[in-house]
């Protein structure tokens, strides 16, 4: 899948409707000429802005759209009422709907779909492609008008509750034709936040991908080696746990399952009753990583995960999915993505996804930052004003965004400098004589 763009309307502090577009201004019809899409997508957008400005609501709204469509008709169901995280400072967008469409790509061909829902469940979806010139309509659902249709080269229907996406349905269904475009958005998608539990959660999942095979001993060495943080070796250490542990255990990887979303409304990929551990995987152990450090003596003593810096934890909770995604393809968003990281390790990993030469699958980097040197002329990687895009919020709490492509442009302007100043917006308003009265009142 090559993401094209994504519009949300109405999620957390997103009340108007707003687009990130990736797509490269050369492509100015419904698809390339060559029939090139590499060519027409950028594969890195950064999304800046102060704090509060709803940086993290752009991305928790793509964390959304792909978790509805990986669990709207399975763990979705079991909830009371649509998940949902509408605008909560305006009574319109609070009793509203919420509306979410992706443009992109699968198997060379171009897609849109999108769906509106409510505190009721779906109230709209749709889905269309571009086999020839011009949009083809495949599924079109309307609760109000009670229709569901699909296109004639679809075969046969597919029946789902007033709560579920069609295409989320369609996911369990290998038999139908919507199966191979739900799974391509489904598994095309992973996501890293920022957050102390899902970094724990992503350390817990690494070690269990190396026992299992699935990520080298090589490969998670070789990353660390890259950081230059002076790690030589990684082992993982295996720990049996008594019963209540089990138990304790389990219900934190169902928290953890349930902390992908807006403000604890929305579910972004877990939580699925299928990620819950039965009794024979609670009676495994629980596997940690350990690291064996460079130093002056022969034998050095292995350090546990606890011992390691927050550097080290995010580089491994970023730098492995970057590697999955670089290798098999697919959108990787990264929230915060300068958090406990060097600028330098920023530009290794934004590097690599904008480097043809080693991004070969065509995988795409949505991260947010607060770093400025990203956008600074000392920066190796360059991004082009289409590629990056600011987050302000009004005096209403709205986020704004905007794309630097649509301020005038200067000639050799240092960006980084103008978008600290606030040209571009995205700065916070800061009250430092505030700070002080504070300090003085303490103080007397």
């Amino acid at each position: 899948m090559i993401l094209l763009s994504f519009t949300v309307r109405n999620h957390a502090s997103i009340r108007d409707e707003i687009t990130v577009d990736l797509m490269r201004p050369t492509l100015r019809t419904l698809k390339p000429r060559d029939g090139d899409w590499r060519a027409a997508a950028y594969p890195l957008v950064g999304i800046f802005g102060g704090n509060a400005t709803g940086k993290s609501s752009v991305l928790d709204a793509l964390h959304y759209v792909f978790g509805a469509i990986r669990q709207s008709a399975t763990s979705w169901q079991d909830s009371r009422a649509m998940r949902r995280a509408p605008f909560q400072l305006d009574e319109a967008a609070r009793d509203g709907s919420s509306s979410y469409e992706l443009d992109f790509v699968h198997e060379g061909r171009r897609h849109l779909y999108g769906f509106e829902v409510d505190a009721e469940g779906i109230r709209r979806e749709w889905l269309r492609d571009v086999p020839t010139s011009r949009w083809r309509t495949l599924l079109e659902r309307d609760r109000e008008e009670n229709t569901l249709t699909f296109h004639a080269s679809l075969r046969g229907r597919v029946e789902v509750t007033r709560r579920e996406l069609v295409l989320s349905r369609a996911l369990l269904l290998h038999d139908s034709p919507l199966h191979p475009v739900a799974f391509d958005l489904a598994d095309s998608f992973d996501v890293v936040l920022v957050k102390d539990s899902h970094r724990e959660a992503r350390l817990s999942s690494i070690a269990d991908a190396l026992a299992d095979g699935a990520i080298s001993f090589a490969d998670l060495e070789t990353l660390l080696q890259a950081a230059d943080i002076g790690v030589l070796k990684v082992d993982i250490e295996e720990t049996n746990i008594s019963d209540r542990a089990r138990r304790l255990f389990q219900r934190f990887v169902r928290a953890v399952a349930k902390d992908g979303g807006a403000e604890d409304q929305v579910d972004g990929e877990a939580g699925d009753d299928s990620d819950d551990l039965d009794e024979d995987e609670l009676a495994q152990v629980v596997r940690s990583l350990i690291f064996t450090h460079r130093g002056t003596s022969e034998e050095c003593p292995p350090f546990s995960i606890r011992s390691e810096s927050d550097g080290t934890i995010a580089w491994l909770a970023t730098a492995v999915p970057a590697l999955e995604a670089l290798r098999s393809g697919g959108v990787l968003l990264v929230d915060e993505i300068d958090s406990s990281l060097h600028p330098h390790l920023l530009e290794l990993l934004l590097g690599a996804f904008a480097d043809p030469e080693v991004n070969t699958r065509q995988a795409q980097l949505i991260f947010t930052s607060h770093e400025s040197y990203i956008l600074s002329p000392l920066s190796d990687v360059t991004l082009e004003p289409e590629q990056v895009w600011f987050t302000d919020k009004s005096y209403e709490g709205v986020t704004e965004l905007t794309c630097l492509a649509d301020f005038p442009k200067h000639k050799d302007a240092n960006v980084a400098r103008r978008y600290l100043t606030g040209r571009y917006g995205g700065t916070p308003r800061l009250s430092p004589s505030s700070f002080a009265i504070l300090v003085g009142d303490r103080e007397g």
